[in-house]
C-alpha cells in the first residue's frame, strides 16, 4: 500500500465553491476510485492551498486508469475553472513523505 500526498492550488476567492462541489462527488467517480485501488482519499484546505492524502495500491496505475475514466474526465472538466496549474503545467504536485508514525 502506498501513501501519497500532493498539493493543489485554488484562488482563495473560490474556497466556498470548491467546498460546495465536493459535497456531492459523482458516485460513479467514487466507484472508480475503489476499482483502481484507492482505499482512502482526503483533501485538506488551507487558504487556497489544498493538501491531498491518498492510500492506494499503486498510485501510478490508479492515476493512469482514472485518466481515461469517463467519470474522472467529467470531474476534471467540472473542476478545471477552480484549479490553478503549478509551474510544471499540472494541477497536481506530488510531495514526498518525510515522516510517518504508525504505532
Amino acid at each position: 500500500m502506498q501513501r501519497v500526498s500532493f498539493v493543489l492550488q485554488i484562488d482563495e476567492s473560490n474556497r466556498e465553491e470548491y467546498i460546495k462541489r465536493h459535497e456531492q462527488v459523482d458516485p460513479e467517480l467514487l466507484q472508480a476510485f475503489r476499482e483502481v485501488g484507492i482505499h482512502t482519499y482526503s483533501i485538506f484546505l488551507d487558504g487556497g492551498r489544498l493538501f491531498a492524502y491518498m492510500e492506494v495500491e499503486d498510485f501510478d496505475y490508479a492515476m493512469a486508469e482514472l485518466g481515461s475514466h469517463p467519470a474522472n474526465i467529467r470531474w476534471q472538466q467540472f473542476m478545471s475553472d477552480l484549479l490553478i496549474k503549478h509551474h510544471e503545467d499540472t494541477t497536481v504536485k506530488v510531495i514526498p513523505e518525510v515522516f510517518h508514525f504508525k504505532p
